[in-house]
């Protein structure tokens, strides 16, 4: 799915007071941008791939070496650059745990040995947390020579601090349900505090199903009276909708960020898509 939006009051003289936000997925490249005086949303493009890229991430470089060689907004001075790596499921270490000299060992089983310089942590003041990840290091160094100055994180980083801001602090327990192409990324949070949070691999709608159920059995919580918050790549059409639909009472899909301003030319965007995109503005 392609979208190509941008507004008059984009200034490309003015790039250095806008922070540029990219979302790498694994079957497009999301950019976007916004003014950082009045947060006012400037432009949104998804640009598929033209090859999927597959298991190797060399392809994956090689479409994203392409798409910088044509696309030329990504060549302007912006204030700030942020950037979520492509779909990888992390682990999460309380801070009172973690050690920064043994973050191998969280993947020893994923990645063998292992080197310490290709596993990346975010350091989630917020929650008390640190996300952890593995990076490819040849993809890394496209993306350094592309933009020098940008900050990366794991894409569960501002999806985590876009669910804390949107909490709906009437209620007890906010639950959330976000979607990648590959991997369903499921929180609860009691009132500010993070209670659970997993990412867990799908191929059907049933895949789906049990996992947010079995969050709703293993919390006490009722799916007829507990609403789930969705996200992500999902659309009311869809199987995995139309199953939890059966199932959970009500359905949200979460609204715009109230933390950026966007106008009518957004309107065509379905709000929930990029959440974790638009919610790179959280990121420190």
């Amino acid at each position: 799915m392609s979208y190509d939006i941008l507004e008059s009051d984009f200034n490309k003289k003015l790039s250095t007071a806008y922070q540029l936000s990219i979302l790498i997925g694994m079957d497009s490249l999301v950019y976007f941008a916004f003014d950082t005086n009045n947060n006012n949303a400037l432009l949104l493009r998804a640009i598929p791939y033209a090859q999927a890229p597959g298991s190797d991430a060399f392809s994956l470089t090689d479409e994203l070496k392409k798409i910088f060689a044509r696309e030329d907004l990504l060549g302007y001075l912006f204030r700030r650059v942020k950037i979520t790596m492509p779909d990888i499921q992390p682990v999460l270490v309380p801070a009172r745990l973690y050690n920064e000299y043994e973050k191998t060992t969280y993947f020893s089983e994923l990645m063998g040995q292992g080197r310490a310089d290709a596993i990346q942590n975010d350091e989630v003041e917020e929650l008390a947390l640190q996300i952890l990840y593995p990076t490819d290091p040849a993809l890394m160094a496209v993306l350094k020579k592309q933009f020098p100055t940008a900050k990366f994180y794991n894409n569960t980083t501002p999806y985590l601090l876009g669910c804390r801001k949107s909490l709906n602090e009437a209620q007890t327990h906010n639950l959330y349900a976000h979607f990648t192409q590959k991997n369903v990324y499921i929180s609860l949070f009691e009132k500010k505090n993070l209670l659970f949070s997993n990412s867990f691999r799908y191929q059907t709608a049933g895949d789906v199903l049990y996992y947010i159920l079995l969050t709703y059995n293993q919390h006490n919580l009722d799916p007829a009276q507990q609403p789930l918050n969705l996200s992500g790549q999902i659309l009311s059409n869809a199987e995995i909708f139309k199953t939890l639909y059966r199932y959970i009472g009500e359905l949200k899909f979460l609204p715009f960020p109230s933390f950026l301003n966007f106008s009518r030319k957004f309107n065509d965007l379905p709000a929930h898509f990029y959440f974790d995109l638009f919610s790179l503005a959280l990121c420190k």
